[in-house]
């Protein structure tokens, strides 16, 4: 019994660490309160935190700005992201969901609270001073571009100020990333000698043309291998209980 929780617990750990690679952070915080009640998780898929984000965002905030960071992982957000960090830490409400299964299309979340809160889009890609001409409520979407920790917290905290001199503290900020980091992963192969030549030719066949096993079936087998057993030898065991034939006597 021991044995078979032990090979559980590895399987789920196994699964978990799959789980995590293919995933983007989400960030959100905000100098004023908001709701985030849908949004209290540490894993959660694309669908359903764009409906988190249509309650959280409720145009209650004159200005709501998006960052796009691409390739972020979550494991990026420790290594030197000081700044970034007391921007979160340091407002008065904020919201940290490490693991969101996908990518999320941060450019059309920007476009769809735009209409929503009939909001002016705002491209901060475009130019430095982009709330210039801008008057009244705004959406903004800002991409980050490739280069270090350092700047791409210097880009954050720049936007920021030109919303805090429009708006004060009516803005809230929403930090997620549009395309998911890529982690390379390492496939066991059969070893080849030195002398052995590299086959040129491409393997063919039914189990070489198609996948017939994926990881979701084979960690689905091998944890029904282990319930199916336990489970049917309970129900036996609970049919197996019998009604007494007859009543004892009583006792003088």
């Amino acid at each position: 019994m021991r044995a078979t929780v032990l090979l559980s617990l590895l399987l789920a750990s196994l699964y978990e660490v799959s789980a995590v690679e293919n995933t983007s952070p989400f960030l959100a915080w905000s100098p004023q309160e908001f709701s985030s009640k849908h949004l209290d998780t540490q894993v959660i898929s694309v669908q359903d935190l764009h409906e988190g984000v249509n309650d959280l965002a409720d145009c209650s905030h004159k200005a709501i700005l998006v960052i796009d960071e691409p390739e972020l992982h979550s494991a990026d957000l420790g290594r030197g992201r000081n700044k970034l960090k007391n921007q979160v830490q340091g407002a008065e409400n904020s919201l940290q969901i490490p693991f969101v299964n996908g990518a999320v299309d941060l450019e059309a979340l920007a476009e769809r609270l735009s209409l929503k809160c009939n909001a002016a889009l705002v491209n901060a890609n475009v130019n430095s001073d982009v709330l210039s001409n801008v008057k009244g409520p705004s959406v903004i979407y800002k991409q980050l571009a490739a280069g270090s920790a350092d700047e791409k917290d210097e880009a954050v905290e720049d936007i920021i100020t030109q919303i805090h001199k429009k708006y004060q503290d009516d803005y809230l900020v929403l930090y997620s990333s549009s395309q998911m980091k890529q982690v390379p992963t390492h496939h066991l192969s059969a070893r080849q000698l030195p002398e052995d030549p590299t086959p040129t030719h491409k393997p063919s066949g039914i189990f070489h043309t198609y996948t017939f096993f994926s990881q979701g079936i084979f960690m689905g087998l091998l944890i029904a291998v282990i319930i199916v057993p336990i489970a049917m030898m309970g129900i036996f065991w609970n049919l197996s209980v019998q009604q007494p034939q007859r009543f004892e006597k009583k006792q003088n």
